[in-house]
């Protein structure tokens, strides 16, 4: 009889050792989870982030839309203004032609060129500001795309070394 009590508490001693193992594996699994959670909340915030950013990008192209239709308004209404002036200056000169010929032909060409001149400035200024603002917003885009790729890298690490935590685990 003492054999077999014997043979019993050996048996009890050896489940409650497979039940401190398997205790301390499932603990040490739970923390892997719990890392693998932590990095997708990070993931999902990065990607919020992104998408936030993506709309901001959104949204400065459409501010871009709306500056260039303006200034297509703009250089519109200065065609029509240009061509309207135009056509009451050939009027004028018409009737001026003979006495001031090679004075009025003069500052026409003066005129276009003062004009063509602010065009010219008032475009670049623009340009180079909206160019500007672009360079700005694709830089600070490219280094949050760069953050989330180190942080996908991480994930890719951990999640692996998780894995291959997991399958070690089991082989033994």
């Amino acid at each position: 009889m003492a054999e077999s009590n014997r043979a019993h508490i050996d048996q009890l001693n050896q489940a409650i050792e497979e039940l401190e193992k398997q205790s301390v594996e499932l603990r040490d699994l739970n923390s892997a989870y719990s890392e693998i959670a932590s990095l997708k909340n990070e993931i999902r915030n990065s990607l919020e982030l992104l998408q936030e950013n993506n709309a901001g990008l959104s949204n400065i192209s459409a501010a871009i839309d709306t500056t260039l239709e303006g200034f297509q308004k703009k250089v519109d209404e200065m065609y029509k203004d240009n061509k309207a002036f135009q056509k009451e200056l050939d009027a004028s000169i018409a009737t001026r032609m003979d006495k001031h010929k090679s004075d009025i032909q003069i500052e026409i060409r003066n005129e276009g060129a003062q004009i063509q001149r602010a065009l010219e400035t008032t475009l670049n200024s623009n340009f180079n500001q909206l160019d500007s603002r672009m360079k700005d917003a694709f830089e600070q885009q490219a280094k949050q795309f760069n953050i989330l790729k180190v942080l996908l890298a991480v994930l890719m690490v951990l999640t692996t070394g998780a894995v291959v935590g997991l399958v070690l685990l089991n082989i033994k």
